[in-house]
């Protein structure tokens, strides 16, 4: 009962899905051209008013395919920890009958796996609404075997993103910084992170290899899925550990 309530508040949020249109807005500004005469670049929004860009997706300079399946070249990437941490601060505000009403662990879980399915949803609608679009404009077929795995691993993405939210608002009650830090720890790992750490090691944790994770071969989505996972784990675990030590479990 407690994960449909969760759910339920999430999925009739107008927030929730401002955010997803803010996802959906990013991807619709990814870079899908550079011209290579003067080097300008090109978003997907231009190839309903710039002749450059129709006359390149025609002759087949630009494929939409490689676009959506490949990296993000929009700054999703950038914003999709404030994105996808949106669900846990619709959350955070629990009222305490909720946890009267039914068991600790399994108020604890639910509010848990809830917030971190519908941050995975978020990017993954974001993604089949920018794929069906250049469906459209390509004029070509996409729902293959690879587009679900782009889908499978964006959803991922958007799990591993909301990580750092979940675990935060454990210790921070205040809805901007439980967005704005992952944020900043975000950009750190994508920018500075391969300077740091050897690209072995940096392949595994950067948040940007689960953007393609389910394109790899095996010898990176079993890996990286075991993390995945252990980091989904260790979360839930942190949660449920510091809910215990708390005298009073509901949100202040």
């Amino acid at each position: 009962m407690s994960s449909v309530l969760f759910l339920k508040r999430i999925f009739t949020s107008k927030t929730y899905w401002l955010s997803v249109m803010a996802a959906i807005l990013l991807l619709l500004c990814s870079i899908i051209y550079i011209d290579p005469l003067t080097g300008e670049k090109y978003t997907f929004v231009s190839l309903f008013n710039n002749a450059t860009v129709k006359e390149a997706l025609e002759s087949g300079s630009i494929s939409m395919s490689s676009i959506v399946l490949g990296y993000d070249t929009s700054y999703l990437w950038m914003f999709c920890p404030i994105i996808v941490g949106i669900p846990c601060v619709i959350v955070n505000k629990t009222e305490r009958f909720v946890l009267f009403r039914t068991n600790k662990n399994k108020y604890l879980f639910s509010k848990y796996l809830s917030s971190l399915f519908s941050s995975g949803l978020i990017i993954l609608l974001a993604y089949i609404v920018f794929g069906s679009l250049s469906m459209v404009v390509a004029n070509e077929n996409m729902w293959d075997e690879y587009f679900a795995r782009k889908l499978m691993s964006v959803f991922c993405l958007g799990v591993i993103s909301a990580l750092p939210s979940m675990a935060l608002s454990e210790f921070v009650h205040n809805k901007y910084l439980i967005l704005c830090i992952p944020f900043v720890l975000n950009y750190f790992m994508y920018t500075f992170l391969g300077n740091i750490i050897s690209y072995d090691m940096n392949k595994y944790i950067n948040p940007g290899t689960y953007q393609i994770l389910f394109l790899y071969d095996k010898d990176m989505v079993i890996p990286c899925s075991v993390i995945l996972l252990i980091l989904v784990v260790a979360c839930g675990l942190l949660k449920k550990l510091l809910m215990e030590r708390r005298c009073d479990c509901g949100q202040q």
